[in-house]
């Protein structure tokens, strides 16, 4: 039986329902909809309905969602880099500044990971390698997750913003970096680990990214200059969709996320004439209310969780959540400060780079399912990735950052401001 309209359904009203309570609480929409993806999944709607939850959402039955959150991710990544405004940087503040905020931000608190990791390990996980658990409980906590920033970002209309650019670049570069990290502690943790691959993936990605900036943006700028003024892109739209999609699978195919294909084919159209204006009339709609929160949903239904009755299993969790928000805001922060930003410019970019969730429920699912992570220490990650992701707005408040009213509004995608 054909469940995914069924499925998506579900989906679509749970999202909608729990965003708009989310909007109430003065929180983001992906908050909301994080969390309908929880009360969807088997912690909740399994213990209340077990039949009903294994008819519509267990594994057998939901590929189809999977390829619809699949593709909200490689929308959503798409129209960051289209909406990415990098010139607020050019004349402002050197590159300098994202590069050491996102060192900063991942050295500090992959350092304080990992120091609690051998603290831990004894009483949490004396069964599974130790290397391997170190380094992933490191990662974990040095991660930030730019899809659920960005559509913060998007839902407070800071785009194009200094410290929303900064933010987001240095993230981008931390979710690079958080890749190659990824890969190399898989590899060490699975006895598959070689410098020459890791090394062949980093120059074929290089690559990629020259070409389509040399190669395919002049291409690109090309085609749409011969476009008539009226409808100056809708004839090539379905060839921006193609190219993005297969911009994706190359990233992919490489050995990165096809995330990242995503938001390079943004980079390489972004200021084409006409193009963004099109594709905010006719697609990002249907990308803001349906991909979205079927991707975000699905990352709280698929998200297993382990027994809370482990003794001391909040004192850990306290443990982790603080050396979390300590090394990764922190270390965001005293990088900001080094490189020249004022406190309260570098305490909202500290704010935003403590986002996590996507890149967070990615490296847990991969601890899990290589028994690197117990089932406990997954719970608390996963706990501690959507409390500091709840925490961003009421902090970027709480620094009276501007416009942290308007979370209640479009849940879409905002016009580009410009302006600190």
């Amino acid at each position: 039986m054909a469940m995914w309209p069924i499925q998506l359904c579900i989906i679509i009203l749970a999202t909608v329902l729990c965003g708009a309570l989310a909007k109430r609480l003065g929180q983001s929409r992906v908050v909301g909809e994080i969390a309908a993806g929880l009360m969807l999944g088997p912690a909740v709607l399994g213990a209340i309905n077990s039949d009903f939850y294994n008819i519509v959402f267990s594994n057998a039955v939901m590929p189809a969602m999977s390829q619809f959150g699949e593709l909200g991710l490689v929308f959503l990544m798409f129209q960051l880099g289209l909406h990415l405004d990098l010139k607020s940087l050019q004349g402002r503040v050197p590159m300098r500044i994202p590069v050491v905020v996102a060192l900063s931000g991942i050295v500090f608190p992959f350092a304080i990971g990992c120091a609690i990791a051998i603290i831990s390990r004894t009483a949490l996980a004396p069964e599974v390698p130790v290397l391997g658990y170190v380094l992933f409980c490191g990662l974990a906590l040095s991660i930030s997750a730019m899809p659920v920033m960005a559509r913060i970002v998007m839902d407070l209309q800071m785009e194009g913003r200094f410290t929303a650019t900064v933010a987001l670049t240095a993230a981008s570069l931390t979710d690079l970096l958080g890749w190659l990290l990824l890969a190399v502690i898989t590899a060490l943790s699975t006895g598959a680990f070689t410098w020459q691959h890791i090394a062949r993936n980093v120059t074929l990605l290089l690559i990629f990214a020259a070409v389509s900036m040399l190669m395919a943006r002049p291409l690109w700028a090309r085609i749409i200059a011969r476009q008539p003024s009226s409808g100056v892109t809708s004839r090539v739209l379905p060839a921006v969709i193609c190219y993005v999609l297969l911009s994706s699978w190359i990233t992919a195919e490489i050995g990165f996320h096809s995330a990242f294909g995503a938001l390079m084919a943004g980079l390489v159209l972004r200021d084409l004439p006409g193009l963004e204006i099109e594709w905010r009339a006719k697609a990002e709609g249907f990308v803001a209310l349906i991909l979205m929160p079927v991707f975000f949903a699905l990352a709280g239904i698929q998200a297993a969780t382990g027994s809370v009755s482990l003794p001391n299993f909040w004192l850990w969790f306290g443990l982790f959540l603080i050396g979390g928000i300590a090394g990764k805001f922190g270390g965001s922060y005293l990088g900001a400060r080094i490189s020249g930003v004022g406190h309260s410019d570098a305490s909202v970019i500290g704010a935003l780079m403590n986002t996590r969730g996507l890149m967070e429920l990615i490296v847990l699912t991969i601890g899990l399912k290589l028994g690197i992570l117990p089932p406990s220490v997954y719970t608390m990650l996963f706990i501690m990735a959507l409390t500091t992701t709840a925490m961003t707005v009421p902090v970027l408040r709480f620094f009276g950052h501007g416009n942290a009213r308007e979370v209640a509004g479009t849940g879409g995608i905002a016009v580009k401001r410009r302006g600190a």
